[in-house]
Order: C-alpha cells, then structure tokens, then sequence
C-alpha cells in the first residue's frame, strides 16, 4: 500500500507512537503521518484511501465503530487497491472469507468484501 501511495504522489512518514495515537492525513501536502504500533496492524492500508480521495479531517480512527461515510468510502476504496493488488500477482483467491484472512481485512470488511468478490465473478 505504501508503494501504491508513493506512486500516486502521496509521501508518508512512520512513526512508533502509542498503540491508539491515530494515522494523521495533511491532503493539502499528500502526506500522511503513519502510526506503526497502532493496535491493530491489520487497519493500518485502510488509511491510504482517505488521502487518495481528498478527505478534509486531518485524524482518522479506522477502528472506529461509528463509522461516518467518509470512513465508509476510504474503507472500500482501499479494499478495492488490495483486492487489485492481490489480482495483480496472480494470487487467484476464489473465496472472501481466505482472503481476509490472508491480507488482513477487518471483519467490519466482510459484507463490502463479499460484494467485491460477487462483483467480480458477474464481470467474468
């Protein structure tokens, strides 16, 4: 996902901070600030997809149970970078459930996830 970012002209800089210190996103500058002992790793992508659209805030809890739409569109659209990625490299992942499990989909993903899956296989 950082080298997806780094091409799309964003930068990025990782930092240990505590495990709930929040990613920050500055999009006037592409630049995101990383927190890489978030507690969950696995939420970390899942930040990318604010920058890449354009989101206003500048903090964003990607756990967050509430979630508004705008962390609902980030959400899929970095679902959709991940899926396209493990389409890329021929990692030919036919069921949802393996592929959350191999690159590390929240739960909260599962509904978007089987859509994907189900999107695709109508477009073949």
């Amino acid at each position: 996902m950082l080298n997806y970012a780094f091409k799309h002209g964003l930068s990025y800089i990782l930092v240990r901070g505590e495990p709930y210190d929040p990613a920050l996103s500055f999009k006037h500058k592409h630049k995101m600030i990383i927190n890489t002992s978030w507690h969950n790793s696995n939420e970390l992508p899942f930040i990318i997809g604010h920058l890449m659209l354009g989101d206003s805030g500048i903090a964003y809890w990607p756990s967050f149970s509430g979630q508004n739409s705008e962390e609902e569109e980030a959400d899929l659209f970095s679902l959709k970078i991940i899926y396209d990625y493990s389409c890329k490299n021929g990692d030919y992942i036919q069921e949802p459930g393996t592929f959350m499990q191999n690159y590390g989909i929240p739960e909260r993903m599962a509904t978007a996830t089987k859509q994907l899956f189900k999107d695709n296989d109508d477009l073949m």
